[in-house]
């Protein structure tokens, strides 16, 4: 029997902005459900017969397939993945009419080689063949009221009437017993895992959990994603030739790390200090899978959330990375030129606003400060960048991301950064604002003097440059504008 294998794998295009185009959360509970069930292993596997086989190698993210088969001899091999292609985007199409899907294949000994050689490079140059919603026949359809995305197909009931729906969010237009999170999916398996109370029926159900002094009307919005993934996978795809050890290493190690997403998760939202006072969900997970994590929760949990996942994820990957590192450095050592591999970590990009804020705008938002934190650090470190809509409007903060080492330390210990952010929360939210101002208008001279008048000057002096070397950093490593942001939504506000 052959050892080479021809892998074809099948993603959901953007699916964060797929499953979030509807405003309300139950029609992305419903399709978040649809998605987990078209599919899971046992679906697909009924759809594509003898064609291919589940491929166990890869790991298990939200929204992709990944099928194998083997590589005979005197096969027409294009023919094939043809054939697989054509019945598994209709399986997909008929669960998620509105989703759009691509799907890339290439052959090699293991799965981890071809999709770090082949199948990502293919990916990257739009070398995928893609499978589209329908478009409309008739230009002067009614859009959708739901999504104002597809035309209408026709007019349904629902909570506050009725509406005319396309044929995707006709899909998620389904009773609230039919919404209830699936166990395949991100919220079914979070609360399989937990034991926990469901998460509340819509966004303001999930905001008004929150302290009352936060207002319980806003959320926020986390994605996750994990640094330099790329280039361990492909150190270890290229050694894993030269070492039987690596090799046998790197079959396991794919699901080691989505299995350390998945737990930080876990933890990240069990340790909310909402969630132990509540005993229920109070994170509604949209996306997980692989390194990807998006999420939402009330606003004043955010911060806690946010570093307990990035540090949990970075202690579960370097305990199941350790054992294989040490060996890739060792082998890299004696080829000049190799620099030193460090275990991958992951950063996040957090968006606070109201909770009746469009989630599509949030989830664009959250990848986009996403970006900015792994830019800023060169996907190096664990980093975070925040913006608060309803403080400073829509556009790019004005403060740079920060790496986690600044605002956690190892172990859940606090860093000059967090002591001395507990301690500005504690000045009145007006005071806050004033100084805000006064930074803004007059810079960090203004606002000191105003702090100096009103007694705060010993909170916020941790956070200006030492005077008079105005061009050194501050020593807790934050900029008074970034703290005061901070300090609206930081842990005990």
């Amino acid at each position: 029997m052959t050892s080479t294998y021809v892998y074809v794998d099948f993603g959901a295009v953007r699916i964060q902005q797929y499953l979030t185009r509807t405003p309300g959360l139950r029609g992305h509970r419903a399709a978040s459900n649809s998605l987990a069930q078209a599919t899971a292993d046992a679906a697909v596997q009924h759809v594509v017969g003898d064609l291919a086989e589940i491929n166990q190698e890869a790991g298990k993210a939200d929204g992709v397939v990944s099928l194998r088969f083997p590589a005979r001899a005197f096969e027409d091999r294009e023919g094939r993945v043809r054939r697989l292609q054509d019945v598994v985007f209709a399986h997909l199409r008929r669960a998620l009419p509105g989703a759009e899907f691509h799907s890339v294949w290439g052959e090699g000994e293991s799965y981890l080689a071809v999709y770090t050689h082949l199948l990502q490079p293919k990916a990257h140059r739009g070398e995928v063949r893609h499978d589209l919603p329908p478009t409309a026949e008739f230009p002067l359809a009614v859009p959708c009221r739901m999504c104002h995305t597809d035309p209408a197909v026709g007019i349904e009931p629902v909570p506050d009437g009725s509406l005319a729906l396309c044929l995707d969010c006709s899909m998620r237009n389904v009773p609230r017993r039919q919404t209830v999170a699936d166990e395949r999916s991100p919220e079914g398996r979070l609360l399989r895992g937990l034991g926990l109370a469901p998460a509340p029926d819509g966004l303001t159900d999930l905001a008004a959990l929150g302290s009352p002094a936060s207002g319980r009307n806003h959320l926020a919005t986390v994605a996750v994603d994990g640094n330099a993934f790329g280039v361990f996978f492909k150190a270890l795809a290229d050694e894993g030739s030269r070492d039987a050890e690596v090799r046998t290493a790197k079959a396991e190690i794919s699901s080691a790390l989505s299995d350390a997403t998945r737990a930080a998760l876990e933890v990240a939202t069990l340790e909310l200090p909402l969630t132990m006072e509540r005993e229920q969900l109070c994170v509604v997970p949209h996306v997980v899978g692989g390194d990807d994590v998006l999420v939402s929760l009330p606003a004043d949990q955010a911060w806690w959330f946010t570093l307990t996942f990035l540090e949990e994820f970075g202690r579960l990957v370097r305990e199941a990375t350790a054992e294989v590192m040490d060996k890739l450095n060792k082998l890299r050592a004696d080829r000049p030129g190799l620099p030193v591999l460090e275990p991958p970590t992951a950063s996040a990009g957090v968006v606070f606003a109201r909770a009746r804020h469009p989630l599509n705008l949030l989830a664009e938002s959250a990848g986009q400060r996403l970006s900015e934190a792994k830019r800023a650090y060169g996907g190096r470190r664990a980093s975070v960048q925040w913006l608060d809509i309803t403080a400073d409007g829509p556009e790019a903060p004005p403060h740079p991301p920060l790496a986690l080492s600044v605002l956690r330390s190892e172990g859940r210990g606090q860093t000059p950064a967090a002591e001395a952010l507990s301690g500005l929360v504690k000045v009145p939210a007006s005071h806050r604002a004033r100084l805000m101002e006064a930074l803004r208008g007059g810079g960090p001279l203004t606002a000191a003097a105003i702090a100096d008048r009103v007694g705060h000057l010993d909170v916020i002096r941790p956070f200006l440059p030492p005077f008079p070397q105005h061009d050194q950093p501050p020593a807790a490593g934050v900029g008074l504008g970034a703290a005061l942001g901070l300090a609206r939504w930081w842990p005990c506000a």
